[in-house]
């Protein structure tokens, strides 16, 4: 059963940044891009339509997609029609607190201490690592995808959406 999380809805653009800094990544939002967002909201938000980019796995009802100005390396999931994960596979996509895909597995464990829950990888295990950090109400959270040495990628969500190991699965 899935719940569906309802998100204060502020419209900005997209993703409006310096050229030289990328909007930062929180529990459930990207700029002004927030968990809960229909397609709709999400592409008035950005100035820009929806494009779905990939289609859902083996659950239906969910698939990935993008709006113009996205950061590169950023993609939407979409369950039920709202945006359920914010998936960061490339360098340059800051968290609020600076993690970000290339630094050390140790750096990021030192800048969230215990409140980051360590467990071994689906895939690259022992050696790879899930880090994940829930929000105070465990209903939002960011997971962290590591090699065991670096963060390989990372998303942002709810609690549920996060666990996916898989894109949609």
């Amino acid at each position: 059963m899935r719940r569906h999380i309802a998100v204060p809805v502020i419209f900005f653009a997209c993703c409006a940044s310096s050229a030289a800094e990328s909007p930062r990544v929180q529990f459930g939002a990207l700029g002004s891009l927030r968990v809960g967002m229909s397609e709709g909201q999400i592409a008035e938000a950005a100035h820009s339509p929806l494009v779905h980019i990939a289609p859902g796995g083996e659950e239906e009802g969910c698939f990935y997609g993008s709006v113009s100005g996205l950061p590169k390396g950023a993609s939407l999931m979409f369950i039920d029609g709202r945006l359920a994960r914010i998936d960061i596979f490339e360098p340059g996509i800051r968290t609020w607190s600076g993690a970000e895909v290339g630094m050390s597995e140790h750096a990021l464990k030192q800048l969230y201490g215990a409140r980051v829950r360590q467990e071994p990888h689906a895939y690259t295990g022992p050696d790879g690592h899930y880090l994940t950090l829930l929000s105070g109400d465990k209903t939002l959270g960011i997971r962290f995808e590591t090699d065991g040495a670096k963060v390989t990628g990372y998303y942002s969500g709810t609690a549920e959406a996060i666990q996916y190991i898989e894109g949609c699965q």
